[in-house]
């Protein structure tokens, strides 16, 4: 079976918290600069845009500059820029946005894919689902929603 699953390349940013006050409390997405910054502990997790890449793994200035950009606008002076972590990631991307879970040709792989700029959001919640089909168990999560596409072939391990 072939799916419609195609590389992205995923542009992050980790920052430490200098000013708890004058940062996040929960995840802002932010449609001018198109990204998403969530608080994950003492830090800030700023994910950009997601591009389709052909495994092309190369962080760009431009992107950077935005992922800084964002953060330092919208929270100036809650983090440290000069302990930014910058990062590339690859990643699997449906073209509408549906999860994708499934068993593949691999016995012991499965697949977890969901568009590029969500799945960072959706991975726990998907990896727990995958996790209760691997293992016979009911999802915690209601699999019949149109967004979810679980695949025919048995997920549960021989």
């Amino acid at each position: 079976m072939k799916l419609p699953v195609c590389p992205v390349t995923g542009s992050s940013i980790s920052v430490p918290i200098v000013d708890a006050d004058r940062a996040p409390v929960s995840t802002v997405v932010d449609e001018t600069y198109k990204i998403a910054i969530a608080r994950l502990g003492d830090r800030n997790c700023v994910r950009g845009t997601a591009a389709t890449s052909f495994f092309a793994n190369i962080l760009r200035a431009r992107r950077r500059e935005t992922l800084t950009l964002s953060v330092v606008d919208l929270f100036g002076g809650a983090p440290d820029l000069s302990k930014a972590t910058y990062w590339n990631c690859l990643g699997p991307k449906t073209p509408v946005g549906t999860l994708v879970l499934c068993a593949t040709s691999l016995s012991i792989l499965r697949l977890n894919a969901v568009s590029g700029t969500i799945g960072r959001t959706m991975s726990t919640g998907s990896t727990g689902v995958l996790a209760a089909l691997i293992s016979g168990r009911a999802a915690e999560i209601n699999t019949s929603d149109p967004g979810i596409a679980l695949c025919s072939h048995r997920m549960a391990s021989s």
